[in-house]
């Protein structure tokens, strides 16, 4: 399930989206999230996205280390999340006590160094007792350009690269399929035995299928940018795909 922030934090009214499913409604998004919270093996990522719904960076919860010392109201030389909401006047988190709202999830700013580049470090409480915090830092997704700072030696991508390109394109990316990212290929668009980069400038998922046509001679594949992908059919006629556009 994906719910924006704001939503999730009783900030905003915007509906969540369920995979194969479509939208939800804000209030079953966060009946569903605080159920989720009661499952301690429930997993946690943020994605931060730009004013198109764009993921422009992202990061996975790992649980607080007990010996981790809070520092700070901001995350020393990182950003915070684009239009995410922070802590108001730089007091209490949203949705804490006080607010009038019901214990719950709420989401601040470490107080620890960021990714370089990226969007800072950050805390996630979901309001369980006795749960420990979330910890979120958050790393810049290539959309434009790329510094390949994720890119692999080798044929296959890490773990994180894979994600990464699953985030950026949650479908793949032939013009007409929405096949779900997890069930298709991590597909080089520049084959890597030609030289192609194991990255995410040269690489996207497609679904077994378009994996295959993309390979026919007849069709041609550009990676325009990083995030864009331009298909032109054997006909001349051009397709052009974007990254994945989130709920914002």
């Amino acid at each position: 399930m994906t719910i924006p922030l704001a939503t999730l934090l009783n900030l905003a009214q915007r509906p969540g989206e369920i995979a194969g499913l479509g939208p939800i409604d804000p209030a079953l998004a966060r009946d569903l999230a605080t159920s989720a919270a009661a499952n301690p093996k429930s997993t946690y990522c943020v994605t931060v996205t730009d004013q198109q719904g764009h993921a422009i960076g992202h990061g996975c919860a790992r649980p607080e280390p007990k010996n981790h010392t809070r520092t700070g109201h901001g995350p020393p030389g990182g950003h915070g999340p684009p239009g995410g909401p922070g802590p108001p006047g730089g007091h209490g988190p949203p949705g804490g006590p006080g607010t009038g709202l019901r214990p719950g999830f709420t989401f601040t700013a470490s107080g620890d160094d960021g990714p370089p580049g990226g969007y800072g470090a950050w805390r996630l409480s979901t309001g369980v007792p006795g749960r420990p915090d979330l910890l979120i830092a958050l790393d810049p997704i290539a959309i434009d350009t790329c510094d390949h700072r994720f890119e692999a030696r080798g044929h296959d991508p890490g773990v994180k690269l894979r994600h990464l390109s699953e985030i950026r394109h949650a479908t793949c990316t032939g013009p007409t399929c929405r096949r779900p990212a997890q069930q298709c290929d991590f597909e080089h668009n520049v084959p890597y035995e030609a030289g192609g980069r194991t990255c995410l400038c040269n690489a996207g998922p497609k679904c077994r299928h378009e994996h295959r046509l993309k390979q026919d001679r007849r069709w041609k594949v550009e990676q325009v940018t990083p995030g864009t992908f331009r298909w032109t059919a054997p006909s001349g006629r051009q397709y052009t795909t974007e990254p994945t556009r989130y709920p914002i």
